[in-house]
């Protein structure tokens, strides 16, 4: 990719790159640690010969949140570097880099600082002379690309591909594994047994599944942070054709794989100092794993993802088609939760973030009366939805101010608020393109009330 900077912009970058180098200043030897002891057990040891490459040391401080606050790096006269107000002027010109127009959105400020670094270490060094910008432009025509990159979901399937918006689920067929995995000679697979299992389980929990493919252009690291956020929302909104958006019982473990939120639990059984039986199993809270195309099937679902992807594509045409898709992005946060409290939170901050003008609204009344009229059809359907909102919301002033968990009795209340809520972004997205803002749609409303 060819880069070019303006002229201007290349100037006065390189008039701050210039400044930045008189900033270096010689920094203190940090005093070695003492090692602990330790009993932690080895899981490999590497050698000298185990090494590839180039080995590259940095010298980073770091303040107590883990936040970077410094780099150094040896030389022979001491160790050299940059802290303090030093520090932050040199992740000053690395975040006017990302924002520059001919790399915007294509390259991360952590690419651009570590290269920063890496010119003014040279450039101190006497090992290079060039200006910052030219280095920059040859180590960003090389690094920028585009890209297709997968993340598989876990335990999705679908017998078909889905289109939302940028992204798109295919499904990652045995076709494709033969070929990566037979890159390995059997001879070398059957010398080392062990790595042939592990292959053999990783091709276990990819063959099969969905994932979420992405195209972007931008440099590797950032790449995969961009395919990752993309994943993350295009997933978050395939979720919202699962049954478990219209119960508090259950949990989707269909997040990108990594993310599943699958638990364990480890038991120990000890007798007289002695270990007797080490015991782990999986704390399932939903399906193991879910098919796309019987949810598709379900007579509530009919039609949903087709709204799903018009929303998605339009998201960005419309105030009211962004606020649709940032509620449904939170509710979707509650289907992956396993604690019955978390799930109330969600759906509630969905709920309320959408149907409600501002916090000084009567919450219950306003609420119940604008889903009753949004998607009841009758007096009775509408007198329904509102005394469920009522007998919800005195269940989550329970949870909320007096520290009381929901009880068994009161689960089938919350799965009808639930269904509720789940139907009323149906609705809305059935008739997205009526409003333009959340305004006009509290006045029709209201109108519907009076009609």
């Amino acid at each position: 990719m060819e880069i070019r900077f303006h002229e201007q912009a290349a100037a006065r970058f390189n008039e701050m790159s210039q400044e930045l180098l008189t900033k270096a200043a010689t920094l203190e030897q940090v005093p070695t640690r003492p090692e602990a002891a330790s009993t932690l057990h080895p899981l490999v040891l590497m050698g000298e010969q185990d090494i590839i490459g180039k080995l590259e040391w940095n010298g980073r401080s770091i303040n107590g949140y883990g936040d970077e606050t410094g780099r150094c790096w040896d030389t022979s006269s001491g160790r050299m570097g940059y802290e303090g107000d030093a520090y932050l002027a040199v992740k000053e010109l690395a975040s006017r880099l990302a924002k520059a127009a001919p790399i915007k959105g294509k390259v991360s400020e952590d690419f651009l600082l570590r290269e920063v670094f890496v010119w003014i270490e040279e450039t101190l060094s006497a090992k290079r002379s060039d200006r910052l910008i030219d280095f920059l432009t040859e180590k960003l025509a090389k690094a920028i690309s585009v890209q297709e990159l997968w993340i598989p979901v876990y335990r999705t399937y679908s017998s078909q591909e889905i289109v939302l918006g940028d992204v798109t689920f295919k499904p990652i067929l045995p076709a494709m594994l033969d070929r990566w995995y037979s890159r390995i000679p059997l001879e070398e697979r059957n010398q080392h047994p062990e790595a042939t299992l592990a292959l053999s389980r990783q091709r276990s929990s990819l063959q099969g599944t969905l994932a979420a493919c992405v195209t972007v252009e931008a440099d590797p690291l950032h790449a995969a942070d961009l395919a990752n956020v993309a994943a993350d929302e295009a997933v978050a909104m395939l979720r919202f054709l699962s049954e478990v958006n219209w119960t508090c019982r259950i949990t989707s473990h269909c997040l990108p794989m990594g993310k599943e939120n699958t638990r364990t639990a480890m038991t120990i059984r000890v007798e007289g100092g002695e270990i007797r039986s080490i015991r782990r199993g999986v704390l399932e809270q939903g399906p193991v794993g879910w098919n796309v195309d019987d949810a598709r099937k379900d007579p509530l679902n009919v039609g949903v993802l087709e709204l799903l992807q018009s929303l998605v594509s339009r998201r960005d045409e419309s105030d009211f088609y962004g606020d649709v898709y940032g509620a449904l992005q939170l509710h979707a946060r509650a289907s992956i939760t396993s604690d019955i409290s978390h799930k109330l939170v969600f759906v509630v901050a969905a709920a309320e973030s959408f149907f409600l003008r501002n916090a000084s609204e009567p919450i219950q009344k306003n609420l119940g009366e604008r889903m009753a009229f949004l998607v009841g059809h009758d007096v009775d359907e509408r007198r329904k939805m509102i005394k469920n909102v009522d007998e919800f919301y005195g269940i989550r002033s329970a949870l909320i101010h007096h520290g009381k968990d929901v009880q068994d009795h009161q689960k089938d209340v919350v799965d009808e608020f639930f269904v509720n809520i789940w139907f009323s972004f149906v609705v809305l997205m059935r008739n997205v393109s009526a409003w333009k803002t959340r305004e006009q749609m509290f006045v029709d409303l209201e109108e519907r009330k009076l009609s």
